[in-house]
């Protein structure tokens, strides 16, 4: 990659105000969940589970105040729903010098409940949120939505990232 290439990464690098990858627990949960890693795949495979596995999927407890979309925030509380886990592996991504980026997509949720369908009155999400990775010079989408517990209740792979 060029000169000009890695200035327009390096935007995809720095903390913002919800992405707080500078923040002590986003450091410490980056470093701890990419321990013995050594290249960015490593780490963005590491990083993709932890956050998938470690910040439990709850889309019943979800705050519309900014200082619930920080990372920060949402790892002190250990759960959030596809938006909340897509900011912390963006914060944690960028913590370990991986470029990352938010996304949002429109989607139909595979596991909604019937409870979760009422509650929303719909089994189309908005606004899904994921993540996507810098890698060997190509963008790859994530979602850690769905932690493996969860897919297991409902008898479902969780989704995997091999990077």
């Amino acid at each position: 990659m060029g000169g000009e290439d890695n200035i327009a990464l390096a935007e995809f690098l720095r903390p913002t105000g919800f992405i707080d990858s500078n923040s002590p627990a986003v450091i410490a949960f980056a470093d701890r969940a990419a321990e013995g890693a050594i290249t960015h795949r490593e780490k963005a495979i590491k990083l993709y589970n932890a956050v998938r596995d470690e910040i439990q999927y709850d889309p019943y407890r979800i705050e519309f105040t900014p200082e619930a979309f920080r990372a920060s925030v949402i790892i002190g509380k250990g759960y959030g729903y596809c938006v909340a886990k897509a900011i912390v592996l963006a914060a944690v991504g960028r913590a370990s010098g991986i470029p990352r980026r938010l996304r949002f997509a429109d989607v139909r949720n595979h596991l909604t409940t019937e409870r979760l369908k009422k509650f929303m009155q719909t089994d189309l999400f908005v606004y899904h949120g994921y993540t996507e990775f810098m890698l060997d010079g190509r963008w790859l989408k994530v979602t850690p939505t769905f932690n493996s517990s969860l897919c297991e209740r409902f008898h479902v792979q969780p989704l995997a990232f091999d990077g």
